[in-house]
């Protein structure tokens, strides 16, 4: 990613993470918020649930307790008409003592059951079911019993049926009622009284608000016994609170059920977070814009300074960058003109001093090679001349010797003299787009048969910038050095190769041979001017050093490398393009 893209998102960043902190923080504190309220609203409707139910059992059971007992004008007439009666059953006096006073006696305790039996279990007294007698209910007296006539808590929730008027008929219904039992004594003669009261309408009246809470009671066998007041039951009961109502065996009979709303805490917390949403988009477009334009200003200067360090690459240290500001990259810009300033001056001064090198090498390697054939063109003439003075009788011979060593020699320094011209005159290369392939084959077609050459092209290579003929000879060079280097061994291989560079802005020429190789301590020397370790066949140490020039003034370079298993390797990095730098190596 460019400096510019890593800017931008590095302010993108900078600003998101508030943006995201403060979102996480709000939505969490208005949930917490939120859900506290919740749990407070839910635990207090629970509360006024369980009280109006407490308080319900507790008034049935204390309206159980003042009706069963001898001392209640009611069950205390009851309790001595049996006592008269002496144990003989449902007589028309205890029949008529209950339709008279049973009615007004339940009516005025507010019960909506009561339910009166003898020693026998058989129903004495029941106006809400108009009952005397017809049938025996063991379980009033059971109730009775386990409750306990001292016990204060000894209400439960039972279904009865209720025989209720509606207009000109009578229906029966099955209530769910708030019930409670206990034993009538006189002396030997008891009874059990059952008295209950129906689940009030206001029961759920404290938990019952139009927007927030419902309520409903439900029977175990599912029934809805008192509906919710709201139309969005299902909506609002999404979790809802449970009370049971319990048996007289500690079993639920029916449930109420508490529906609290949660404020619809989910559509809040989401139009919070889609706001913080929307707020994080507009600060991220906002904060992209602007670091998009502080970013493109930063990365002009920056290309600037890429531009110049590309120029001075290529060697233009006339190039400059310009200083359009005081900050850390205007300074920088200022020590770049100042680093190419000092380079130009001193690439001058090592130019003229690499040239004052070079010529006194010339100088001394055209002395060297110079005076190599003088020596024996010296010798011949002297020898000429001695034997002259002595007319020896084979001056003839000699004089045909002499001649001839001196016209070798004089071709030798011919040659020399030739060869240092013509490397001194070397052209500058005209470049055009040349197929690297097609010179490679053209250049080895002089081999064929030659000399052992395995050629390895790449399929499918771009074409590039250079001097047809300059590379020609770079090829040819390279090749009769391998061919000295394998000899005349049976096993001798030459490898050419060419191949695109990993990065695809270069194309790479190679080769391999299987010789004894380049020792270590003259590696560094190859390629320097009139180095030559062929001096028994005549090298004059031009040719890597022509390869060297031509492969540089291409804008390429080349190395020199061992072989795995013994050999040279000299490989070519050339550019596509002309005048594109190759910054990094990859040989």
């Amino acid at each position: 990613m460019k400096l510019r893209g890593r800017f931008t998102l590095a302010l993108a960043l900078a600003a998101l993470v508030p943006i995201a902190v403060a979102t996480f923080v709000t939505v969490r504190g208005i949930a917490a918020s939120y859900h506290s309220n919740y749990e407070r609203r839910r635990a207090s409707a629970e509360a006024n649930v369980n009280d109006e139910i407490r308080r319900l059992l507790r008034q049935v059971d204390d309206v159980d307790r003042a009706l069963a007992s001898r001392e209640n004008p009611f069950v205390g007439s009851l309790l001595l008409d049996l006592a008269k009666q002496s144990g003989k059953g449902l007589t028309y006096e205890i029949k008529s003592l209950c339709e008279q006073q049973g009615g007004p006696a339940m009516q005025l305790s507010s019960l909506d059951v009561l339910t009166i039996t003898d020693a026998t279990d058989r129903i004495l007294c029941a106006p809400h079911a108009h009952g005397f007698g017809e049938s025996h209910h063991p379980e009033i007296r059971e109730r009775a019993q386990r409750g306990g006539a001292g016990k204060t808590e000894g209400a439960f929730f039972v279904r009865e049926d209720i025989i209720r008027n509606q207009g000109a008929r009578t229906v029966s219904e099955s209530v769910l009622v708030a019930e409670a039992s206990r034993i009538a004594e006189d002396g030997p003669y008891q009874v059990a009284v059952a008295a209950g009261r129906g689940l009030p309408a206001d029961l759920l009246k404290g938990v019952r608000d139009p927007h927030s809470s419902d309520a409903r009671v439900i029977a175990a066998t599912g029934d809805e016994l008192i509906p919710p007041a709201g139309k969005d039951w299902a909506q609002l009961a999404q979790d809802p609170i449970v009370v049971p109502l319990r048996g007289p065996d500690g079993k639920p009979v029916a449930r109420v059920e508490i529906a609290v709303s949660d404020g619809d805490m989910d559509r809040v917390l989401r139009n919070i977070t889609l706001t913080y949403l929307a707020l994080a988009v507009i600060a991220l477009i906002g904060v992209v814009l602007i670091g998009l334009l502080v970013a493109r200003r930063t990365a002009r200067d920056l290309d600037q300074l890429v531009a110049g360090s590309l120029a001075a690459a290529r060697g233009d240290l006339d190039h400059r960058v310009p200083v359009r500001s005081e900050d850390e990259i205007g300074a920088v810009a200022a020590a770049f003109n100042f680093m190419m300033e000092d380079l130009k001056t001193s690439k001058e001064r090592l130019v003229i001093a690499e040239r004052i090198a070079a010529w006194q090498e010339i100088a001394r390697r055209l002395a060297h090679e110079i005076k190599n054939p003088l020596t024996p063109i010296q010798m011949a003439m002297d020898t000429l001349r001695k034997t002259w003075k002595k007319q020896h009788p084979s001056f003839g011979e000699i004089l045909e010797e002499s001649t001839t060593t001196v016209m070798e020699e004089a071709d030798r320094l011919k040659k020399i003299v030739s060869e240092f011209s013509g490397f001194a005159r070397m052209p500058k290369p005209e470049f055009g787009r040349i197929d690297l392939n097609e010179l490679v084959r053209s250049a080895l077609a002089l081999y064929q048969g030659a000399a052992p050459v395995d050629v390895r092209l790449f399929p499918v290579l771009p074409q590039i910038d250079a001097d047809k003929n300059q590379l020609n000879q770079v090829v040819l060079n390279l090749v009769e050095n391998a061919r000295d280097a394998i000899g005349q061994r049976s096993d001798g291989r030459i490898t050419v190769s060419t191949r695109l560079g990993e990065a695809g802005d270069r194309a790479l020429l190679i080769v391999e041979d299987n010789g004894p190789g380049i020792p270590l301590d003259l590696k560094d020397k190859v390629f320097a001017p009139y180095f030559t370790t062929k001096h028994t066949k005549g090298g004059t140490g031009l040719g890597l050093a022509i390869v060297h020039r031509i492969v540089s003034d291409h804008g390429g370079r080349i190395a020199v490398a061992d072989v795995l298993g013994g050999g040279a390797r000299f490989a070519i990095e050339l550019p596509l393009r002309n005048g594109t730098a190759l910054l990094t190596s990859r040989i």
